[in-house]
């Protein structure tokens, strides 16, 4: 069973609910999105993806914009809020 399956499993409807509100999100974004909702640190989700540290702080920059966070708001406390 893939990453996705699993999170869906456990995360009913929440990719749909986030799509819907976020479509402009790429699948890289998504992912992060999966990991941060999972709490997954940014090292760890570094790992699992293969990439720097740097390129996941570009990933929660790009995914702030696009949800329209302002700096004070915390994104993980928003992917929290989406299954509402």
């Amino acid at each position: 069973m893939s990453f996705a399956e699993k999170f869906n499993q456990t995360n009913p409807r929440y990719l749909e609910k986030l799509l819907r509100a976020h479509p402009s999100l790429t699948q890289r974004e998504i992912l992060v999105c999966m990991y941060l909702k999972l709490n997954y640190t940014n090292k760890e989700i570094s790992d699992l993806m293969s990439i720097s540290l740097v390129t996941i702080d570009t990933y929660r920059h790009n995914i702030r914009k696009k949800i329209g966070l302002n700096r004070k708001d915390k994104l993980i406390t928003y992917l929290n809020t989406i299954h509402r």
